[in-house]
């Protein structure tokens, strides 16, 4: 190796470091910070959490709008033969929110909302995945699941995944608000099918949070009239795989224009000093000098 080629190793090699926290620069009011700490308590015993009002009504209201061209160029998924439990008309998915609006964005790094995810999954946490859904009249009942299923990991086990679903609707029992089942994520079995179901009625703008290993599902709009739209910001612990392929899905013109926080949080970023670098560098100054 040559003698300046060496050097500039040793100086990458130097200057490698932890990465800061995505939380490192807030600085939360006592009242947010006594909503993340009773939020966070919350999904270590019960496994969910409902923090009321996250967004205002205005914040609500402009959502609904910058949201609904998407809704309206996505149509209803049909399943005949039942796969996985969810046969019916189902929930309009809209999956890769980032490559298709800017409206959630700052949302996304919201100081409480990361601040909640810090304090279940620990300091190095992405993005997994971002989706909107709009369960219509008639919407089928989800069958109860694990989000954290993907990852063959024995149970239980510390918070691999942490989901969270922003109303922007009223969530009522006959509209199929969530249902959750408490504390199952401390288990080591299987469903139980006797199982306690926890309703999440929730009002527009507040938010729902659970630990990706509870048992849960949306249940069935017995409504005529009714649509049941939400935000679902998801969460993983930034050495797993994410659900959604960011780095694919997101076109680079996009990623150029977001936050930073944003763009470290959807996973250019690196995981610990090491893990998730480009040639001993940090990803995103890699990304920015070479796009």
């Amino acid at each position: 190796m040559k003698e300046e080629s060496l050097e500039e190793y040793v100086k990458l090699i130097e200057g490698m470091r932890m990465p800061e926290r995505l939380t490192a620069d807030l600085d939360l009011s006592t009242k947010n910070q006594s909503i993340v700490e009773k939020a966070v308590e919350e999904i270590k015993e019960s496994g969910y959490a409902i923090v009321p009002s996250f967004l205002s009504p205005e914040k609500v209201d402009e959502l609904r709008v910058n949201l609904e061209p998407i809704f309206a160029l996505t149509g209803n998924r049909y399943v005949k033969d039942g796969k996985r439990g969810w046969p019916g008309k189902q929930t309009v998915h809209i999956p890769n929110l980032y490559a298709k609006t800017r409206a959630i964005d700052n949302l996304s790094i919201d100081p409480v909302l990361i601040s909640i995810m810090e304090g279940v999954l620990g300091r190095a946490f992405q993005m997994s995945v971002a989706v909107a859904m709009c369960p219509g009249p008639g919407a089928d009942k989800q069958g109860l699941h694990q989000d954290d299923g993907h990852y063959p990991v024995p149970r239980p086990h510390l918070p691999l995944v942490a989901n969270t679903l922003i109303a922007l609707d009223d969530f009522t029992e006959q509209n199929g608000a969530t249902m959750l089942v408490p504390e199952s994520h401390k288990w080591d079995k299987e469903l139980d099918p006797e199982a306690e179901v926890f309703r999440a009625e929730m009002e527009a703008g507040d938010l729902l949070v659970w630990d990706g290993a509870v048992w849960h599902g949306g249940g069935e709009n017995k409504t005529k009239d009714q649509i049941r739209r939400s935000i679902n910001l998801n969460f993983n612990v930034s050495w797993l795989r994410q659900q959604e392929n960011q780095y694919i899905g997101i076109p680079r013109e996009v990623i150029r224009e977001m936050p930073e926080k944003l763009q470290r949080l959807l996973g250019y970023n690196r995981v610990n000093y090491l893990c998730g670098g480009v040639d001993y560098q940090d990803p995103l100054e890699f990304f920015k000098s070479n796009s």
